[in-house]
């Protein structure tokens, strides 16, 4: 890995205006909002390679490396790079200050040198290239472990439009792996069939009601349709078990600066759901495909993802994912009485055999 100071951030236009070529076989409406260039950060990149090139890696710059942090994998949107993506959502503007580590990978270029993910049939692998995007992310991730001290219960997706896409064919395709996604201006497959989850996952999407790229109320792209954000949300509660009503409506968020008062609103289930997952939907009013959130989004996506780690597994009290005799160790260490230890599995303020034969059912092989 080779290291250097990102004190500054610029997009220069030349650089831009590279990702944009016009589609010869999609329509996209991408209205480009006033990003911020040159915004001071005091996190540091680095840069590691699963196969495709350097990714950029932003971490925080009091970075201890013994120390485990959250992952969270930005996907950028079709049409865009890593680069254009975040400096339009400025994710790395909270990474001292939430304490993550954040990663920005590229799509592949498409016959007319548009980078893309291979995520739905909707969208967005428009010339049937077929890119195994999913295996590149997954094994992204396992070499972002290696590289750095994941906390392996922090793997966090943020997508926009077809990143967002491909953050819902994450989640199905590799089932206890994320704790959560977020996705702004996108949806999940129209068959719901198609993704079932193989675990709970957290899920929030964010979706303006005027987007004319990505419906909020659902439509068609060329490979196919893509359903409503509200269905997208249902079919998310049905694979986290969650029941039909949701929860008791939170207050509204403010997300755009530009209107007035708290304008966006917000629809959980969460209460019902199963252990580790929730599906939850803010919509903004009134705004498109790329909202003006100047660092609102950021500061507010971060926070909930960080707030909704993966639960531990039974009997895994070192965080690793395990059941082992690392276990064992600490549960001896807090033998007798402990009220609110996490050794005491069944709640009776005592770690004793039965919270051993915890351990003992859920040893991993």
């Amino acid at each position: 890995m080779t290291t250097e100071n990102f004190g500054a951030r610029t997009v220069p236009i030349n650089a831009r205006s590279r990702f944009l070529h016009p589609a010869l076989t999609m329509i996209m409406i991408i209205v480009v909002q006033m990003m911020p260039s040159g915004v001071a950060i005091a996190a540091e990149s680095e840069y590691v390679d699963a196969g495709r090139g350097n990714v950029r890696v932003v971490r925080p710059s009091d970075f201890d490396p013994s120390e485990p942090l959250p992952l969270i994998v930005l996907l950028h949107a079709f049409g865009y790079s890593a680069e254009f993506e975040e400096s339009y959502l400025q994710l790395s503007d909270q990474v001292d200050s939430q304490r993550f580590i954040l990663c920005l990978p590229n799509g592949s270029r498409n016959l007319t040198l548009q980078r893309y993910w291979n995520a739905t049939d909707a969208c967005c692998d428009i010339f049937g290239q077929g890119p195994d995007d999913s295996g590149y992310l997954r094994g992204l991730i396992d070499v972002m472990s290696s590289a750095y001290e994941v906390d392996p219960r922090r793997i966090h997706l943020v997508g926009h439009s077809n990143g967002g896409f491909m953050a819902h064919r994450m989640i199905c395709d590799h089932p206890g792996l994320f704790a959560g996604i977020a996705t702004l201006a996108s949806a999940t497959f129209n068959d719901p069939n198609a993704c079932v989850f193989g675990e709970p996952v957290h899920v929030l999407q964010v979706h303006g009601t005027s987007d004319l790229v990505i419906l909020y109320g659902g439509g068609c792209l060329v490979g196919g349709c893509y359903p409503s954000a509200a269905q997208t949300q249902r079919y998310v509660a049905d694979d986290n078990g969650c029941g039909r009503t949701p929860d008791e409506p939170p207050e509204p968020i403010d997300l755009i600066s530009s209107i007035p008062g708290d304008e966006t609103t917000v629809t959980v289930f969460a209460e019902s759901c199963d252990r580790g997952g929730a599906a939850e939907l803010w919509t903004i009013p009134a705004v498109g495909h790329n909202p003006p959130f100047g660092n609102r989004f950021s500061e507010e996506v971060v926070a909930w993802l960080l707030a909704r780690p993966r639960p531990r597994t039974d009997g895994d009290l070192n965080g690793d994912d395990r059941v082992d005799s690392s276990d064992v160790g600490l549960l001896l260490a807090d033998w007798g009485p402990c009220a609110g230890c996490d050794a005491d599995f069944n709640g009776d303020e005592v770690v004793d055999g039965s919270d051993l034969g915890w351990i003992s059912v859920n040893w991993s092989p």
